[in-house]
């Protein structure tokens, strides 16, 4: 029997020392790989984040205390540990475990998911409740990627929970973004000094004491204290942003180092401030291809079929697997199709340019990337600002076309009537993914489309 086999609930990782922690966080690695070897599913994301979900779950009482995981394709770990370990291989299949975050299917499902950068617009809220004496308190841990920092409404999350000062854990899980961790001695000191209320009360005692000093010397050593304080906090906080929103920053924290990860976490818990914990994960971590990035690249790694896996799997895990290294001749897929005509057509008008938001390869604007990145623009997870990109070339004489699943331009709704619609500009939108999508469930399906755009005025649908 192995540790993981013991962990039926969050509180069962409790008594466990840092090294039995570890140890879990591995095995629930070697079951992600297994399950989603054959089955498929997300699958990079998921293997970055076991030590962050074994970590924060061994600081908290789940359910009382609230850990949110944007979107929800790194929350398999967090699916393991909290009763579902058994139900894994049935994830993304009819009537089996939701592919992402699902409040039906367990009380450790905080919020429901499926779109990015949500999360901490839910913290905000759930611990404004508790503060009024609204329902059970409890700690609050949104868990974001990098990717969702993307989306604008997390960043307006974050300045307001700056602005209120809410007592919550904002940790990012970085797993795409190039910043080396500050290490050593000093790191972990000013760390620990951003969090303390004492260092920041004898900050002020010490400014009170510039005051006193006689004469010139006061008043000048009073100016330069401001300055002291901001270019040290510049020299020696990669987070100077989130300072500067009101919330304390601590990292980078390595994102597989057990200790590391209950260190930073525990210390921001007690801060009774907003905190954002910087965590450096690496994005399919313990899956060599993955790990590596190989010649197709981390964004393969995001979701993989079975084959794509097993293929690539030891060869005793690949005997086990139900999966096949090789499905025959490739079928002509309509992304592709797209994908070419669209390139055809930007060389045919100069005017044409194609958009996405952080999916050019599902939408098929990677050809265009690689043939003619001129006409390529990717705005990230930011459907709203995609389609006002667009209006602003359509508004100079371009003719755009915005490439995005139709579960996703929901999140561009406004601009399209705004913006799009009443000024009456030539935009074309292609949209992927209508309809069921299957298996990444109701929060992708495609279905809306037609019925919100219809009533829309100078529209063609098609």
């Amino acid at each position: 029997m192995t540790l993981l086999d013991q962990i039926d609930k969050p509180q069962d990782l409790h008594g466990l020392s840092i090294e039995e922690l570890a140890i879990v966080a591995r095995e629930v690695r070697e079951l992600i790989i297994d399950t989603i070897g054959e089955i498929g599913g997300h699958f990079g994301a998921n293997l970055g984040a076991c030590e962050l979900a074994v970590a924060i779950h061994s600081l908290l009482d789940s359910p009382r205390d609230k850990i949110l995981w944007d979107v929800g394709h790194q929350a398999y770990p967090h699916k393991i540990l909290t009763g579902r370990r058994e139900l894994l291989p049935t994830i993304r299949t009819y009537g089996g475990l939701h592919p992402f975050c699902s409040i039906s299917e367990s009380e450790h499902d905080i919020m429901g998911a499926g779109h990015a950068s949500t999360a901490i617009s839910y913290a905000v809220g759930l611990k404004e409740a508790m503060r009024r004496g609204v329902g059970e308190d409890g700690k609050v841990v949104a868990v974001v990627g990098d990717g969702a920092l993307t989306g604008g409404v997390a960043f307006e999350a974050l300045s307001n929970a700056g602005g209120l000062e809410t007592p919550l854990v904002i940790v990012i899980n970085d797993n795409g973004m190039s910043i080396s961790p500050n290490v050593g001695a000093l790191s972990s000191y000013f760390n620990r000094m951003r969090l303390n209320p004492k260092v920041h009360r004898k900050w002020e005692d010490f400014e009170e004491g510039l005051v006193k000093l006689p004469g010139v010397l006061g008043e000048k050593l009073e100016r330069l204290g401001p300055i002291w304080k901001e270019s040290l906090k510049a020299y020696w906080a990669p987070g100077l942003f989130f300072e500067e929103l009101g919330l304390a920053y601590v990292g980078v924290v390595d994102g597989h180092d057990m200790h590391a990860l209950r260190k930073a976490i525990s210390e921001a818990l007690a801060a009774e401030r907003p905190v954002v914990v910087h965590v450096k994960t690496v994005k399919g971590k313990g899956f060599a291809p993955a790990e590596d990035g190989g010649l197709e690249g981390m964004e393969k790694w995001h979701a993989a079929k079975p084959a794509s896996i097993v293929g690539r799997l030891p060869a005793k895990a690949k005997a086990s697997s139900g999966g096949s290294a090789s499905a025959g001749a490739p079928k002509l897929q309509y992304t592709k199709v797209f994908g070419d005509a669209l390139v055809a057509e930007c060389r045919r008008d100069g005017r044409i340019a194609g958009i996405t938001a952080a999916m050019n390869t599902g939408t098929g604007l990677d050809i265009l990337q690689r043939e003619l990145p001129e006409r390529y623009f990717d705005v990230g997870i930011a459907e709203q600002h995609g389609v006002l990109l667009a209006s602003g070339l359509a508004l100079q004489g371009m003719r755009p076309v915005v490439a995005i699943y139709s579960t996703f331009l929901q999140r561009g709704f406004d601009q399209i009537v705004h913006d799009v619609c009443l000024q009456q500009l030539p935009v074309t939108f292609a949209m992927d993914r209508a309809g069921l999508v299957g298996d990444d469930g109701a929060t992708h399906h495609g279905v809306f489309d037609i019925s919100y755009l219809r009533p829309l005025p100078h529209i063609v649908l098609m």
